[in-house]
């Protein structure tokens, strides 16, 4: 019994623990001036960096910021000020009867509606809400964004990696077709077999090129996503 409630207990800790991580996004896509990063992360990094669709994210963050910091400062509306610009305080000597005390120079008024008590806080949380949506998004587009760019990455190389297959097969094909060649022009190999072995290099030259579109096309994918030639990144 008491075996059994222990082992509840930590199964609880576990999961109250597990639910309790939060994602860093700066894990997602590392900062700037982080040098000593693998190559993927660097492409994730160059991404997020280049591609014009993260800049409209990234500025709705802004926004929402200006927005929140302008909300607050409404209330300064409340305050009004005027200068009465008049004869006497102009020329102060001409004021022999000490007029201009009923014409002050300046005028400051405070004029604060009921509602604005009430309404200011609303639109400041309104505001901050505001804030966490637009950081909410882009904190999305840094996930969606990381999964596209390695998950082209991943791609490329295994097209790669196929097309170094299909080039060492045929080298192989052609290795081997040079020895039946040779034996059929000595008279000890069909024709059959000879022929057979032209149209295996033909397959394997056609099988060699369709795994080198594969791999330049996945080239072309990832570079979009990066915003310049692979061969750019350092």
């Amino acid at each position: 019994m008491k075996k059994t409630i222990l082992t509840l207990a930590i199964l609880i800790m576990v999961s109250l623990n597990a639910t309790s991580q939060s994602i860093d996004y700066n894990k997602i896509i590392l900062p700037k001036g982080i040098s000593d990063i693998s190559y993927e992360e660097k492409l994730v990094q160059i991404a997020w960096n280049n591609h014009p669709s993260n800049d409209e994210v990234k500025k709705s963050v802004a926004l929402a910021k200006y927005d929140l910091k302008i909300g607050k400062l409404d209330w300064l509306d409340a305050f009004k000020a005027s200068a009465n610009l008049n004869e006497f305080n102009i020329d102060p000597s001409s004021d022999i009867a000490n007029r201009s005390l009923f014409f002050p120079r300046y005028n400051f008024s405070l004029s604060l509606p009921l509602g604005q008590l009430f309404t200011d806080p609303m639109v400041t949380k309104k505001n901050h809400i505001k804030v966490e949506m637009a950081e909410s998004r882009v904190n999305n587009v840094k996930i969606q964004l990381r999964k596209e760019v390695l998950s082209a990455y991943n791609n490329y190389l295994m097209f790669e990696e196929i097309y170094k297959i299909q080039s060492i097969a045929l080298e192989d094909s052609e290795m081997n077709h040079s020895i039946i060649e040779e034996s059929f022009k000595q008279g000890e190999e069909t024709y059959d077999k000879y022929s057979a072995s032209n149209t295996q290099i033909s397959q394997r030259k056609i099988s060699r090129l369709q795994a080198f579109n594969d791999m330049q096309n996945a080239k072309l994918v990832l570079e979009s996503l990066i915003g310049i030639p692979l061969e750019d990144v350092m």
